[in-house]
């Protein structure tokens, strides 16, 4: 199919779904349950990817509005029906996806019901009341020129009139393409907004929390399998898993120093797979390393890890009183000196 066949079915899909929407919302709210809660509770992943392309989707449409500059009620309505049935989703789904997950979903999602709030409706910004009086004062000059041209001999009525309908009109043009390029500026404000909190999902440095989560689990889910870890190994791995997830989740919400994210970074890219990538391979868990079984070695170097990452969970949030408290102290002190006392 070609895409400007793909483009018209989905016009007409999107078509009839805001005609039942419009007319009968709760029969449409109540089909899409029926289908998709069987479905989401099979699969919840599959309903997490699903929310996460609406979530894309809306973003695409909010990008047409800041290219065309219009913002057609239609899309304002499935928008909101979209954020509305993305959030009864991860109601459903969230208990059962991991924590990452579920929680850089509910970030996302939170932030964009926050910006496309300012869509419909959003009142004027002050600095915009001088362009419509501008606006107002050529509408009302082109009427003041009108009763002068009645005033006018007839000989040159034809004149006058024609000259009168081209400025109405100039002026009526006027005002639309400012108004036109008023709305391309305000949503390509939006735009820039849900860009933002895509970008910052993944922490301040663009680190994709998502992707690390991802390579974490299938990496540990692997290292855990039976016969390869000794108890040792399993228990200080599964203690990484749990400050990882902590952590993750800290850097979803923008909560970690510089410092940390790159510790959990590498932890995820190198430090973990360098460890247990070779150790994973091996025929036989106790071959000798270092003069004893492979298997220790790996418990120790786990144990390396496991410390770094402990220390980081430890650390409060970068928004707690005594964080703020000494980084204010510490700045001060770099400006002003060390206190007298």
């Amino acid at each position: 199919m070609s895409a400007r066949r793909r483009r018209m079915m989905r016009r007409l899909v999107d078509g009839a779904v805001d005609v039942v929407s419009d007319r009968a919302p709760w029969l449409s709210d109540h089909a899409y349950r029926v289908v998709a809660t069987p479905m989401q509770w099979v699969d919840p992943g599959g309903g997490a990817r699903t929310a996460e392309a609406r979530l894309d989707g809306i973003r695409e449409r909010v990008t047409g509005m800041a290219v065309s500059g219009r913002i057609p009620r239609a899309e304002q309505r499935r928008i909101r029906r979209d954020l509305d049935r993305t959030r009864e989703d991860l109601d459903r789904i969230a208990p059962r996806l991991p924590a990452v997950q579920a929680r850089a979903l509910a970030v996302r999602l939170t932030a964009y019901a926050e910006v496309l709030g300012t869509l419909p409706g959003a009142p004027a910004a002050p600095g915009r009341r001088p362009v419509r009086a501008r606006d107002a004062v050529v509408l009302a000059g082109t009427g003041a020129v009108a009763w002068t041209g009645l005033l006018l001999p007839a000989a040159g009525t034809v004149v006058v009139e024609g000259g009168l309908v081209a400025g109405a009109v100039t002026a009526v043009g006027l005002v639309a393409a400012r108004g036109r390029r008023e709305r391309r500026e305000r949503v390509g404000a939006l735009v820039a907004a849900l860009a933002q909190v895509d970008g910052a999902i993944g922490g301040a440095d663009g680190v994709d929390a998502r992707a690390l989560d991802r390579d974490r689990r299938d990496l540990v889910a692997r290292a855990l399998l039976p016969g390869r870890l000794d108890g040792r190994g399993i228990e200080t791995l599964r203690r990484i898993d749990t400050h990882l997830d902590d952590l993750l989740i800290r850097l979803v919400q923008g909560d970690l120093a510089a410092d940390a994210s790159h510790l959990v970074r590498a932890t995820v890219t190198r430090y973990l797979p360098d460890t247990l990538e070779p150790f994973l391979v091996l025929a036989d868990p106790h071959t000798v390393v270092r003069g004893r079984p492979a298997a220790v070695e790996v418990a120790d170097q786990l144990a390396s890890i496991e410390s770094g990452l402990a220390e980081a969970a430890r650390r409060p949030s970068r928004q707690a009183p005594e964080t703020l408290l000494f980084h204010q102290g510490e700045f001060l002190r770099s400006k002003f000196g060390e206190s007298p006392t």
